[in-house]
């Protein structure tokens, strides 16, 4: 006879991918685990894949980048002990009916409550924190900087590797020297997949979380912000945008 349980103390975690349920035949050969269905499917699908791009404009990118800020940030400061994902990529991440990231796929995650040093490196190539290939030490920021390249993959609609990056260049190396020339032109080409008739406010928010993405990308694990502070950063950066309706209502009022 078929057993359904639920977890016996379930939590709805906004922006975590959690088990809802499993059912077993009563015996030890099968046990299926139950998901809630994600309809937009991962992140990757939108991004780079067969998704529909035109589900993200500016504002649905925004929001999925403080999502996944959000649920990683659960894991890191709400988790008793401490948990590192150690594998956060657009694959993990899915979208429900309304555009809502969730964090998925915890086969890598590690608690950090005294965690040794691991004994190989996990996670995916593009996404690994610098420090961690050499230290093999897991610890929240180590999850910042993966953070960071997805961030990138959204503002940029680019993967991690790309030959246009050139030789042992990654994404945030890319970004990097684009910045450094200075001036719109260089976000303009940083920003390209969704820079075209945005207004200056809009065009600010992007320029702001871009900069949340290099402080997440930082080399130095030292100076990359706590994800909790990536969450503040990233809502602080459309705060102050008045709504369309208004905005124009007062240019209207200007010009008569």
């Amino acid at each position: 006879m078929p057993i359904l349980g639920v977890p016996a103390q379930f939590l709805v975690v906004l922006n975590i991918y959690l088990i809802l349920g499993w059912c077993t035949d009563g015996g030890e050969t099968t046990t299926l685990l139950l998901y809630e269905y994600m309809p937009n499917g991962s992140l990757d699908d939108l991004l780079h894949g067969t998704g529909n791009t035109k589900l993200l404009g500016w504002d649905a990118r925004h929001r999925i980048g403080v999502g996944v800020a959000q649920g990683v940030s659960y894991l890191h400061h709400d988790c008793r002990p401490p948990v590192a994902h150690r594998d956060l990529k657009p694959s993990n991440i899915l979208l429900d009916s309304h555009m809502e990231a969730r964090v998925a796929d915890f086969g890598v995650a590690k608690a950090l409550c005294g965690a040794a040093p691991m004994s190989a490196v996990a996670g995916s190539c593009g996404y690994i924190a610098p420090e961690y290939t050499y230290t093999l030490q897991v610890d929240e920021k180590s999850d910042v900087y993966s953070f960071g390249v997805v961030l990138l993959e959204l503002l940029t609609g680019r993967r991690p590797a790309e030959p246009e990056y050139g030789e042992g260049s990654s994404i945030v190396d890319w970004v990097r020297r684009k910045v450094a020339g200075g001036g719109e032109g260089g976000l303009r080409d940083i920003m390209a997949a969704v820079w075209a008739d945005q207004s200056g406010e809009v065009r600010d928010e992007m320029a702001l979380t871009l900069r949340v993405a290099l402080l997440c990308t930082s080399r130095s694990p030292q100076e990359r912000p706590s994800m909790r502070d990536v969450v503040s950063m990233l809502q602080e950066a459309k705060r102050d945008r008045k709504p369309a309706a208004a905005a124009k209502k007062k240019e209207t009022h200007k010009t008569n």
